[in-house]
């Protein structure tokens, strides 16, 4: 088995969530400890705590954006719509509305159009993640104004090179290298104040060893 450069970096965010939220957990231990030591609630207490929330989020989120997708892997729907929640609960708002569970590469492709999307719209909105047929994934957002780059979503749609991935930029080269690796294939359509992202994934192909396996 080959490891590619992009397997790697998959594994090192993979492992640096992994060993963050475990730090970052006991820092939440010990704000509940403080909060039962105080009287009342502060308001320095009500940041940390509300900061803590955020950064487990964005770790729980990441994990699954940028870590590797194993194609036997699934994301439960109800763990995705949690994480989404959470992650997004400011100015951009995402409710995760599956109708069942996703494979593992099927939700990563689906995190990082959220992010993808979450850049096209500069002044926040509100997006709704559905699946309305299987292999199917619809991500409808709307917002006070849109404004994609073009060359980023030209780069994932019709796989057009970009001259040089920013960092700010970078879930929109990851997404175009799943919808590759996968085989999926990408719409997407904007106006003035709306976007509708369509991802097709094909079923998962088995592995020569689980293949020889069934009957």
């Amino acid at each position: 088995m080959t490891t590619t450069v992009g397997d790697l970096a998959a594994l090192v965010s993979a492992r640096l969530c992994h060993d963050l939220i475990s730090p970052i957990g006991a820092i939440g231990n010990g704000l509940e400890l403080l909060e039962l030591e105080a009287p009342a609630r502060s308001p320095e207490l009500t940041l940390m705590s509300d900061s803590l929330s955020a950064a487990l989020a964005k770790l729980r989120f990441f994990r699954i954006a940028f870590g590797p997708a194993e194609p036997g892997a699934v994301t439960p729907r109800d763990e995705a719509a949690q994480i989404c929640a959470a992650m997004f609960s400011g100015r951009f708002a995402v409710a995760w509305d599956a109708a069942g569970d996703l494979p593992r590469p099927a939700a990563r492709l689906a995190c990082l159009a959220i992010l993808c999307i979450e850049k096209s719209l500069p002044m926040g909105g509100t997006l709704e993640l559905t699946t309305p047929e299987p292999g199917a994934i619809s991500l409808r957002a709307l917002g006070r104004r849109t404004a994609p780059p073009g060359d980023l979503w030209a780069h994932v749609r019709d796989r057009i090179p970009l001259a040089q991935v920013r960092p700010d930029a970078v879930q929109f080269a990851l997404l175009a290298r799943g919808l590759a690796e996968t085989g999926g294939t990408l719409t997407a359509r904007f106006d003035a104040t709306t976007a509708e992202v369509r991802i097709a994934v094909p079923p998962p192909v088995l592995t020569p060893p689980l293949a020889e396996a069934l009957p």
